[in-house]
């Protein structure tokens, strides 16, 4: 069904290219310097832990579930005085998913605790500090750090921040829901025209022209607009919005495989069911969005490249 090979340039090349592989995080750290403390642990190991190391611990059920890396269930457990192995944390929050722990994030004596001990040099990424094969990432203006399950780094989940963190009570953002594409990401535009409305709607973004041109419809040149926390489909997400020769003509959003079901029902909301399915695509809106199922994201792409990417919407 799919034409050639998709190709983009993405977070993942480009921390690659630091010496760091996202996809699988080889040679990450599993003690996260905060006790014993693992991902991957149960809801009950990590609050065993936190109740030994914390001042203060309260325990948040969020509904309706929005964390892309929660399929049934989304905890909050809120930590105030974290002792960790380096420090002191004032604010925490660890997020269980499905019973796991999945991320963390603490503010107020982070960096102190968890960068500035260290003796190897971190790496860059926009405005973050990265350690550990990425599974850390730390924002020194914010004394913010972010550990990571390494199912959270496709995603992209280090742009996000907790609602919980300062709460004062149990409320949260309902992300908008709706899987229509943003209305100012008119497949067509130039980038001078969208510039201005990409700058306006994402709270992180950056410009990249890329190396090696790989849209099929054979542009001169290629750039990537990095659209970081942009609310689609139920949770603030990256999109990567590529242009052919200054006009725009694809669109990568990134999510994580135990939302798909909720992906999936957003999309049949806002088109109908899908024209085909397979093993690798659910394909929308006659062809130009799909549901990428052998790694999670959506691609929407410009009415000019369907023919290239989809070879057929006939039903099997």
């Amino acid at each position: 069904m799919v034409g050639r090979k998709i190709m983009r340039k993405s977070v993942f090349g480009v921390i690659s290219g630091l010496g760091f592989a996202f996809s699988s995080v080889a040679g990450a750290t599993d003690q996260l310097g905060i006790g014993d403390l693992e991902f991957g642990q149960t809801r009950e190991q990590t609050l065993g832990v936190l109740e030994a190391l914390c001042d203060h611990v309260d325990a948040i059920t969020a509904t309706p579930v929005q964390f892309p890396l929660a399929s049934q269930s989304e905890e909050h457990l809120r930590c105030r005085g974290l002792k960790a192995n380096y420090g002191t944390i004032e604010q925490s929050v660890f997020l269980i998913a499905d019973s796991s722990l999945a991320m963390i994030e603490m503010r107020g004596g982070a960096i102190n605790a968890f960068v500035s001990s260290r003796s190897e040099e971190p790496q860059s990424y926009l405005h973050y500090s990265i350690l550990d094969k990425g599974q850390l990432f730390a924002d020194h203006k914010l004394d913010a750090v972010w550990l990571l399950h390494e199912d959270a780094l496709h995603p992209n989940l280090f742009t996000w921040a907790n609602p919980f963190l300062n709460a004062d009570d149990e409320t949260r953002p309902v992300y908008d829901s709706s899987a229509r594409l943003p209305d100012f990401m008119k497949f067509g535009a130039t980038l001078d025209e969208l510039r201005p409305e990409f700058e306006a709607h994402c709270p992180i973004m950056n410009v990249e022209i890329n190396d090696r041109v790989w849209l099929e419809t054979e542009p001169t040149t290629q750039t990537q607009v990095n659209c970081f926390g942009i609310e689609y489909a139920g949770f603030p997400r990256k999109i990567e919005a590529v242009f052919g020769d200054s006009r725009l003509e694809l669109l990568w959003i990134l999510t994580a495989k135990p939302e798909e079901g909720r992906v999936r029902e957003a999309l049949v909301s806002a088109f109908g069911q899908p024209d085909k399915v397979d093993t690798d695509w659910d394909i929308f809106d006659d062809g130009q969005i799909a549901l990428r199922k052998d790694k999670p994201e959506i691609l929407a792409i410009s009415r000019e490249l369907i023919p290239h990417y989809f070879e057929t919407l006939e039903a099997e």
